[in-house]
């Protein structure tokens, strides 16, 4: 089954310092486990879109193995995997929301850093916004999802 980005509101950020990233992933993810039910199982990707447009279903995923997968920058770091633009995406099964990062060393080799994107229901926006957003000492980018992936879908 071909997996489609959602519609919604897009937030992101530039590269930062994947200790920042962590921190930022945790909230996300809480706060997604808000938007699911508890029996709803989720879906693990590789997400390619922006190495060569191509997107890989890997497996089924629960909510305590995302939060073991962004508990530290360690964990982050050992799961994106090895391609340069290479994200790791996860999505619930019907497709509701959708949340992709990647850790990487930065262009001198000496620092780790990462970035990331998560799609919320437009009307999750502002709650987002407010319990995630606000919190962040990064400035997350909010824009409507079509044009996101319009630009980063290769």
């Amino acid at each position: 089954m071909s997996f489609s980005p959602p519609k919604g509101v897009t937030f992101h950020t530039p590269k930062i310092a994947l200790a920042d990233l962590c921190k930022l992933l945790r909230q996300s993810v809480a706060f997604l486990q808000e938007l699911q039910p508890s029996s709803s199982s989720l879906r693990l990707y590789h997400d390619w879109w922006q190495h060569d447009g191509l997107h890989f279903d890997r497996q089924a995923l629960t909510f305590q193995e995302l939060f073991a997968m962004v508990q530290t920058p360690r964990a982050i770091f050992e799961a994106t995997p090895d391609d340069d633009e290479v994200f790791v995406g996860v999505a619930p099964e019907d497709g509701g929301w959708y949340l992709r990062f990647r850790a990487e060393w930065d262009a001198d080799g000496r620092k780790l850093v990462g970035g990331f994107a998560v799609t919320v229901p437009a009307e999750k926006a502002p709650a987002f916004s407010t319990e995630v957003g606000a919190t962040s000492p990064h400035r997350l980018v909010g824009e409507p999802a079509e044009r996101y992936y319009e630009r980063v879908i290769v």
